[in-house]
């Protein structure tokens, strides 16, 4: 079984959601609405024990981008999706760049919403062509502007390819036989020679450029 949270502060909403998700009988789903503030929020609840959690954006006084971060904080390996009411497009590099696994739409059908939840499941991101072409001809603008990238080093493409898997500082370190730091470390200067802000943007640039195998 597959454990998922829907954070929203809509009851209907959340219900309408539940319902939706469990129909998939491998799924099983809380809800919950954030009435305190975003540090106390995290602060009382265990966010490792899901599989994958939908955040709504606008949560009344609390902003769900800003609450993502506060929980990746504190549980760096959640998976969490941007689930609103707006167009995904608007929010999607946003959630990227937060930590994020993408955004997916309300509006969305039941098949829809559930096949984008097994590929986050998956360590995968469903990527709206937009998004996409935008990164692409990012890369290419920059390579014209810059040259290529700085090549990575070798250990430097391991970790990437550990991070392609979901795996936490701690874990890869563990795997590589490295110490935490050491990965922290490495994964500014990937940060830094890819020109991105986030793990999600590293794994696609790196995949995009050849460096990670697609």
């Amino acid at each position: 079984m597959k454990k998922l949270l829907v954070i929203d502060d809509h009851p209907a909403v959340m219900e309408g959601t539940k319902a939706i998700l469990e129909t998939n009988q491998e799924y099983v789903v809380d809800c919950l609405n954030p009435h305190s503030s975003e540090d106390e929020f995290v602060k009382n609840n265990d966010f490792s024990l899901y599989d994958v959690i939908l955040m709504d954006l606008n949560l009344g006084n609390v902003n769900g981008i800003d609450l993502t971060k506060k929980i990746l904080e504190a549980y760096p390996s959640c998976k969490i999706v941007v689930y609103t009411g707006y167009e995904v497009d608007d929010y999607f590099d946003e959630a990227i760049k937060a930590g994020m696994y993408g955004a997916i739409s309300k509006a969305e059908s039941k098949e829809k919403i559930i096949k984008y939840i097994s590929h986050v499941i998956d360590n995968e991101i469903l990527v709206p062509f937009p998004y996409l072409k935008q990164l692409i001809t990012h890369k290419k603008s920059k390579s014209q502007n810059n040259n290529e990238h700085e090549l990575l080093t070798e250990r430097e493409c391991l970790i990437l390819q550990e991070v392609e898997q979901g795996l936490t500082n701690q874990e890869i370190a563990d795997v590589l036989h490295l110490s935490k730091r050491s990965i922290e470390y490495s994964l500014t200067s990937i940060f830094n020679k890819l020109n991105v802000g986030s793990r999600t943007e590293a794994v696609l640039i790196a995949k995009s450029e050849g460096v990670l195998d697609s």
